[in-house]
């Protein structure tokens, strides 16, 4: 259970109801307790999610392996069925479970593309090599962009993490609809 609880519908700001078109998510029934933020934080994962840069496989495979360096299990459930409905393929979420950023079931441009966001995650810094490996596979914007999520799931991340947010995954093609819904608007 959460150590703070999650708002009811009720509660919820007006504009995160008409955002979702339905069902809101824990963690927004979380951030719901800002209500001067919710919103925000809830239109720019929007604009992240449906009008990022990056390809739809890329970017459920940043969230993914965002949701592994921040040990942010919530992130991880909700993405599950995400990636797989936009084509991540089991072996890859595998691959990423284990920090295995350079397996042979990712793309050239993927292994350069998660190491990168993996090291960013993981400190303020990123080597020159890296930097340069990725480069060459993704735009400035594309880059700029993977270091937006990294924030963007951090911010999530812990809020969930050190607020024990309960996992609301649902294993079918509403979590898929319902965040297409959210992110169309």
């Amino acid at each position: 259970m959460s150590r703070i609880p999650c708002l009811d519908d009720a509660s919820m700001p007006e504009s995160l109801r008409s955002l979702s078109q339905g069902r809101i998510i824990n963690v927004y029934r979380i951030l719901g307790h800002a209500p001067r933020s919710v919103t925000q934080i809830a239109r720019l994962g929007a604009a992240l999610f449906a009008e990022g840069s990056l390809s739809a496989i890329d970017r459920e495979l940043l969230i993914l392996t965002y949701g592994t360096v921040f040990e942010a299990e919530y992130e991880w459930e909700q993405h599950v069925p995400i990636s797989r409905a936009v084509g991540v393929t089991d072996a890859q979420r595998a691959a990423v479970r284990g920090k295995r950023y350079d397996a042979d079931v990712f793309t050239p441009a993927q292994r350069s593309l998660l190491g990168f966001a993996a090291a960013a995650a993981a400190s303020p810094l990123v080597d020159e090599d890296r930097f340069a490996a990725v480069a060459a596979h993704y735009t400035e914007e594309q880059l700029v962009e993977t270091l937006v999520l990294a924030g963007f799931y951090y911010l999530l991340g812990r809020v969930c993490t050190v607020l024990d947010v309960e996992i609301d995954a649902a294993e079918t093609d509403e979590l898929v609809r319902m965040a297409q819904s959210m992110h169309s608007n």
